[in-house]
């Protein structure tokens, strides 16, 4: 048994968090998912070999919105290998007419149904709707084995539905994207600050620490803070926000949980989930 099998069978690998691209790895040893690829297709191949993934493992692209940001290197990534996306039946409309992917071949496209579950290399995964301005906006909830991670970025506001995808997971990626003062002391333009702002942008950084510590339980493995803003934000700012809820919810840390935000332009390495 090697290492990789030892530490656990399922894993997530980010390859790029923020405004300027994401690209998420979710999967086991020998195959898995990329959930989004907004950047490059140079660049995913790159990282896939660096972290000793063939591009052959890969069984699915999963598309959380037709945002640039999250789809910018499909179609040359497809070219490439003839790999399904899975997606909203509106967001795969949005790359159908999309500037950037609009070569992208429709035979590859596999609508999913919010709610409904489907698998992948044996993993279960079911889309969730979430509030934000890109369409057919979803989240991702994964289940293998019993080890759960739920994928919620690019969200405006924490409905219901999204509170009970978090509450199912021992293991986050949750967006914080802004720092309220940051945003609105910095140099956008008002109508950009009301967009992110808005039940239909991105969670700040308060919102997300808030119900973090609400729902914490000593079985989440890991959490980690996604697409924070290069602009309106910073790593330090996150964390300090999310532990201050903490301190004030008076909850108590397990020592097996991990806390950590995703870097924007680097690589985490696998994270054992």
């Amino acid at each position: 048994m090697d290492l990789f099998s030892c530490l656990s069978p399922f894993v997530f690998c980010s390859f790029a968090s923020g405004s300027s691209g994401n690209c998420y790895y979710v999967g086991k040893q020998d195959e898995g998912v990329l959930v989004d690829v907004g950047i490059s297709a140079k660049q995913i191949l790159n990282l896939l070999a660096e972290n000793d993934i063939p591009l052959s493992q890969i069984k699915a692209i999963l598309i959380t919105h037709d945002h640039i940001d999250h789809v910018l290197g499909l179609e040359n990534l497809t070219k490439l290998s003839s790999i399904p996306i899975y997606a909203h039946s509106d967001c795969l409309q949005g790359i159908a007419e999309g500037k950037s992917t609009k070569k992208v071949d429709p035979q590859l496209f596999r609508e999913v149904e919010p709610l409904q579950p489907f698998e992948v290399c044996g993993i279960t995964i079911e889309a969730f709707p979430v509030m934000h301005d890109g369409r057919g906006a979803v989240g991702y909830h994964f289940d293998y084995e019993g080890r759960t991670l739920t994928i919620a970025t690019d969200i405006g506001m924490l409905d219901k539905v999204v509170k009970e995808q978090i509450r199912r997971a021992d293991n986050l990626v949750i967006e914080a994207n802004y720092d309220v003062e940051m945003l609105e002391k910095g140099p956008y333009p008002y109508i950009l600050k009301q967009r992110i702002s808005s039940p239909f942008g991105h969670l700040s950084n308060e919102e997300s620490a808030r119900f973090v510590a609400e729902i914490y339980h000593a079985g989440m493995k890991n959490i980690m803070l996604c697409h924070l803003s290069e602009n309106n934000n910073t790593p330090e700012r996150a964390m300090q926000c999310l532990y201050q809820q903490f301190q004030k919810k008076r909850v108590r840390l397990d020592a097996n949980t991990s806390i950590f935000p995703l870097p924007r332009h680097k690589c985490t390495g696998f994270v054992y989930l």
